[in-house]
């Protein structure tokens, strides 16, 4: 109503004078309070393009937090001071595959120089001192493709990968012979790239049921092809005959399921509006539950009897200055501290939370205070 009597008003001045339309909104932008919005938002193709970016996706998370405010101020002109968008984007991340292959079988000759006298390796650290005393100097991304016999309650054989990744080998899981039978191969290999994308994905879902993996956890999987050796990985002085080769791809779970890494990843960032632009932001937006106020009435019924009493029976903090069981700021900031405390004891500094509550102040509405936790206690923004 307070908008419409403005602009009734306004309406008046044009009509009987010459003040520019700027003039008026810079007048109505006066009085009223700003416009306060909340989105979710998942960027399209399009917004990619609005950004001016070659490829639908960002090439680190500092570049989003830089060019997103631009496209939130775009989309959303008219917000203001409090509003909160969460915003979804494509992030390019690319995993590290091999550039060159070795194929190796530990020997029993290797087994007995590192002094393995049972002609087998039983920890993970025999393996990383063998391939450190079997490859001193490895080319970055070398894979080896290494069989060996491992004791884990009885003798068996394994075949996995180990990548040679910035001065440091990276375990890579690879299938055992039974494996492969699993997935329909007559041999410890798939027959081409397509077969291994599409069958490996499914098997994943069971070598990992007892370890379970949260969403967004990639793998490095090593898989086996049979194809032309062109590098003459056996040794035997051809290029044109064919054998088998290791590759490294990644597998990403969302949740459910595993799928094909394509170096990209979904990240999420919040961005508040600060009265003059969006801001890269961690607010947390948090609604007091019935819960929430019996935490507080029971925390505070030796220190304020009476406000503590009265919250508890009614559910809203009476905030009638005059009143016995009035609750000041201060005594919710106290509350506040309190509660978030048992919420949230890890929040880290600079945590933000605006939080909504329901008082008494003659009717029952809705408050809403923010705070930030700032050298270890929450304080008002």
């Amino acid at each position: 109503m307070k908008r419409i009597i403005y602009c009734l008003a306004m309406l008046g001045a044009i009509m009987t004078g010459c003040n520019p339309n700027e003039d008026i909104y810079n007048r109505l932008d006066a009085v009223e309070d700003p416009i306060v919005g909340d989105v979710t938002l998942t960027l399209s193709d399009d917004d990619y393009d609005d950004l001016g970016l070659s490829f639908p996706n960002f090439s680190s998370t500092d570049d989003a937090k830089s060019m997103i405010p631009g496209l939130l101020s775009d989309k959303y002109p008219i917000w203001g001071l409090g509003s909160i968008a969460v915003v979804t984007y494509d992030l390019w991340a690319p995993k590290s595959d091999e550039r060159s292959l070795i194929r190796y079988t530990v020997s029993s000759q290797d087994y007995d120089d590192l002094g393995h006298t049972f002609g087998n390796f039983d920890r993970d650290s025999e393996i990383y001192e063998f391939l450190e005393w079997k490859y001193p100097s490895p080319e970055d991304r070398t894979l080896v493709s290494l069989t060996y016999d491992f004791w884990n309650g009885s003798v068996n054989e394994f075949n996995n990968g180990y990548l040679y990744l910035d001065g440091a080998w990276m375990f890579v899981l690879g299938f055992t012979d039974d494996q492969y039978t699993e997935m329909g191969e007559g041999f410890p290999n798939f027959s081409n790239e397509d077969e291994a994308i599409a069958k490996i994905p499914i098997i994943l879902k069971d070598i990992f049921k007892f370890e379970p993996k949260a969403a967004g956890d990639i793998e490095a999987i090593m898989y086996k092809l049979f194809v032309t050796d062109v590098d003459d990985i056996d040794n035997d002085g051809r290029t044109d005959d064919r054998t088998t080769y290791s590759y490294v791809k990644y597998f990403i779970f969302d949740g459910a399921d595993w799928a094909e890494y394509t170096n990209i990843i979904s990240e999420t960032l919040q961005f508040g509006h600060d009265g003059s632009t969006w801001v890269p932001d961690n607010t947390i937006k948090y609604t007091f539950t019935g819960d929430d106020v019996a935490f507080i009435s029971n925390a505070f019924i030796e220190i304020y009897p009476g406000p503590a009493d009265n919250v508890g029976f009614f559910g809203s903090f009476d905030r009638r200055p005059g009143s016995n069981n009035y609750w000041s700021d201060g005594m919710l900031l106290e509350a506040f501290n309190v509660l978030l405390n048992d919420k949230n004891p890890s929040a880290e500094e600079g945590q933000k939370y605006v939080l909504t509550y329901v008082i008494y102040n003659g009717s029952t509405v809705n408050e809403t205070m923010s705070v930030i936790k700032t050298d270890g206690v929450w304080v008002y923004q």
